[in-house]
């Protein structure tokens, strides 16, 4: 992720109507099919937070079933959800969700229990795929940037429709759902995804039995969602092929009923989450005839029917609960440029192996004004078979990463990491660097202390209060602390209230940083003792009082 320099460059379309995206319907299947992470995993992902989730609760007027405001249990399941989605995804901009309960209006002989998708698709130029849409959310974490601000009356990323007229919905939390029941942290986990970027341009005319894909800026050709880059038939012909496919055509038409043996999302990442699996490509939804809201922004039905990568099909059955969105939608997420969370990097742990150089970084003691700069090593070992990639985050406001904040090595490679501390207050300062990967020998993320300390500008020492103070006989020899900001010779003594010099505690060079030094009080007797430094001509002192 990198701040956007010309936000101003915003490129902004409506996207299709949230029901053009998704109609989740129920089936009439009680499938006893669950789950949910271990509490030891839940507890871990929760945290490892890497996005936050902003959700404004709302009640569309005069169609919220006779309701004034959301069900609290209901608004429990959602932000279960929201808790989900928050470790599996990586963003610094908080994600704007405007979660509406409301009565949804479905075809006859079918219920809609939610739809959803992007406020806006959105392009910038030099970020991610030339002439490509991105949902808000993902290209405003692809930035850095909360890009919905540059956009007059958006004030949400996301939005998600429940329907509040549909009598089964389970609100427990607890991935147990009775026969009978549909889960709504299941459903909202579903919609989410499609906010944040599964949604795909594609879309078939039934009466015209035609297809087209693509959303024009301005009078220019159509230009394709970061999804529709990786859909292709069964023979691996891109649907943007246009010398297979023009757009429109009869030909997309054929394409996304299934009648080119179906159509796939083919991503690098997406494929490495199947290997082991039954189903070896990323099959979509391609009924006959085509149906909006359900075909092609959805994982096949048959495909992935009771498997962890159920969540994206276009139905969803009774007693079931999906509690994560699964190796496949986080394999298309990363392969779609989606920076990830330790969620769903765990999912895409391969046979690379990780070592980092340090276990912690202390930088030390500067001045306020001045920076510090230490670096740390990233390896791929060459034992390793596949590549290790990653992200890179810094927590604290005192300190900068100075590098790239991901990588990509091949086995026996490395990379250094350079980090600067830059403080701008007195004082001890902390924080993280978080090393996000996909390596499979260490947890996902690795995360490594920080420290610096600043003293007032042009300060050289600070010497501060020894203790214990007083000293009395239970206790143990007095310490004196103290810190100095740069390579210096340091004179620390001992004398009596009366000026006599009683011993040499420090005569020494030192380097710049924070000491500490015991005081023998061993045949003096009670009384107040001072204590002097003198660090490049400048002196500072202290008194601790002794106690036989």
């Amino acid at each position: 992720m990198g701040q956007v320099s010309d936000a101003s460059q915003l490129r902004v379309m409506l996207p299709p109507e949230t029901e053009d995206i998704c109609t989740l319907e129920p089936t009439d299947i009680d499938a006893h099919f669950f789950i949910g992470p271990s509490r030891e995993m839940d507890d871990r992902l929760k945290q490892s937070a890497t996005s936050t989730f902003e959700v404004d609760y709302r009640i569309e007027s005069g169609n919220a079933c006779g309701h004034t405001s959301w069900p609290d249990d209901a608004r429990e399941a959602f932000d279960l959800a929201i808790d989900i989605w928050s470790s599996h995804l990586r963003s610094d901009v908080p994600i704007k969700i405007d979660a509406v309960w409301k009565n949804i209006e479905s075809e006859e002989g079918f219920t809609t229990l939610g739809n959803a998708g992007p406020t806006r698709i959105v392009q910038l130029p030099d970020v991610g795929e030339s002439d490509t849409w991105y949902s808000l959310a993902q290209l405003s974490a692809m930035t850095g940037v909360p890009l919905r601000d540059q956009i007059e009356g958006v004030n949400h990323d996301v939005i998600v429709n429940i329907n509040c007229d549909f009598d089964n919905w389970y609100f427990g939390t607890d991935a147990s759902v009775p026969s009978g029941q549909t889960d709504l942290t299941t459903v909202v986990l579903h919609e989410v995804g499609h906010g944040i970027g599964f949604i795909g341009s594609a879309s078939g005319d039934n009466e015209t039995r035609t297809g087209d894909w693509g959303t024009p800026l301005g009078g220019s050709a159509p230009l394709p969602y970061v999804y529709d880059i990786f859909v292709e038939d069964a023979d691996y012909f891109s649907l943007l092929n246009e010398t297979i496919y023009p757009n429109p055509s009869g030909q997309i038409y054929n394409a996304l009923i299934g009648r080119r043996g179906g159509l796939f999302f083919e991503g690098e990442d997406a494929a490495l989450t199947l290997e082991e699996e039954e189903a070896d490509r990323a099959k979509l939804y391609t009924p006959d005839p085509y149906r909006p809201g359900s075909s092609y922004s959805h994982v096949d039905q048959d495909t992935f029917t009771d498997t962890i990568n159920a969540l994206m099909r276009p139905r969803i059955d009774r007693a079931m609960a999906i509690h994560t969105p699964g190796p496949l939608f986080c394999g298309m997420l990363s392969d779609m440029g989606w920076p990830l969370g330790a969620g769903c990097l765990s999912f895409l742990a391969s046979d690379a192996i990780i070592a980092v150089s340090e276990t912690e970084l202390d930088f030390g003691v500067t001045n306020i004004g001045e920076n510090i700069q230490l670096s740390m090593t990233i390896r791929n070992e060459p034992g390793a078979i596949e590549t290790l990639s990653g992200a890179v985050e810094i927590s604290g406001d005192e300190f900068i990463l100075l590098s790239d904040n991901t990588f990509s090595l091949d086995p026996g490679q490395n990379t250094t990491v350079n980090l600067q501390y830059t403080p701008g207050e007195e004082g001890q300062h902390t924080g993280t660097i978080s090393v996000l990967h996909n390596a499979n020998n260490v947890q996902s993320p690795i995360s490594i202390p920080l420290q610096g300390e600043a003293l007032e500008e042009d300060k050289v020492v600070k010497l501060e209060q020894s203790y214990p103070n007083p000293v009395v006989p239970t206790t143990p020899n007095p310490t004196i602390p103290y810190a100095i900001s740069r390579d210096s010779d340091v004179s620390l003594d001992l004398y009596s209230i009366n000026g006599h010099h009683l011993q040499s505690l420090v005569q020494r060079f030192q380097n710049s940083g924070r000491y500490e030094v015991e005081v023998d009080m061993q045949g003096l007797s009670s009384g107040i003792y001072i204590y002097r430094i003198i660090v490049d001509n400048v002196t500072d002192s202290g008194r601790l009082m002794y106690f036989k």
